[in-house]
């Protein structure tokens, strides 16, 4: 059973153990997706869980919603104290989440023996009309980001995209050896779409600076960013530790 109730819990709190649960099963994962609380990608699979402290039918119909785009989509609640009267209370919303073919996970973040999860409702693979667009653009996403540093379930806190996060990767490549080439960039890990992001960069960011050796020099700006977004900041220099320049 878990510690505490869902009133001093909040959704990040269910997200590390849902991601520890699904990368054991050797998914990539990544929180907070093009509004999926959490995206959890294995070849061509891709599995949505959505975070909730408790089952409602707000919960059921945003989980339905993402059956659009997934192959697979989970509910991820709480794990309610005195679990047989809850499912006796919760009988219909069960029901429903069968009927609808989603799956359902109990989380215990703060459990005795450490975080948990269950497959209370397993899931029933099945055929559907996708949103192939939507689906792809999801895909894309977790496949282009750098490390996961969004918190599934946050509210209020900015998302760092791919598009940011590989920002962020060559602002702390500048900060370390000065001016670099795109080429020198890509060495460093940034990533193939690294020319495409320093040119977006320009009308989004404006942390960088072309010189006349066709290389780029972080900015002002771009030193002050590397303050505000310090989380991601100090994971890429931990990448970068015991690099040469090239």
């Amino acid at each position: 059973m878990p510690a505490g109730s869902s009133a001093s819990l909040s959704e990040t709190d269910l997200y590390g153990p849902v991601h520890g649960f699904l990368a054991q099963q050797g998914y990539t994962v990544q929180g907070e997706v093009k509004q999926c609380d959490v995206a959890a990608v294995k070849g061509d699979e891709l599995v949505v869980v959505e975070l909730k402290l408790r089952l409602n039918w707000e919960a059921v119909a945003q989980a339905a919603e993402r059956q659009q785009i997934a192959d697979a989509v989970y509910l991820a609640i709480h794990r309610p104290a005195g679990l047989r009267t809850w499912r006796r209370r919760s009988a219909r919303l069960l029901y429903l989440i069968r009927r609808l073919e989603l799956g359902l996970l109990l989380v215990a973040p703060k459990a005795r023996t450490g975080p948990k999860v269950t497959v209370e409702q397993p899931l029933r693979l099945f055929d559907r009309v996708k949103n192939g667009k939507r689906r792809a653009v999801v895909m894309r996403e977790v496949r282009r980001r750098a490390g996961d540093l969004n918190v599934g379930g946050s509210v209020r806190t900015p998302i760092l995209d791919a598009h940011r996060l590989t920002a962020i990767h060559i602002a702390c490549c500048l900060e370390r050896f000065g001016p670099l080439t795109v080429r020198e960039l890509q060495r460093f890990g940034t990533g193939l779409h690294t020319r495409s992001v320093l040119a977006k960069s320009e009308q989004i960011e404006g942390w960088f600076a072309r010189t006349e050796e066709n290389a780029y020099a972080l900015k002002a700006e771009g030193v002050t960013a590397l303050e505000e977004y310090a989380e991601a900041a100090e994971h890429f220099r931990q990448l970068l530790k015991g690099r040469r320049r090239p």
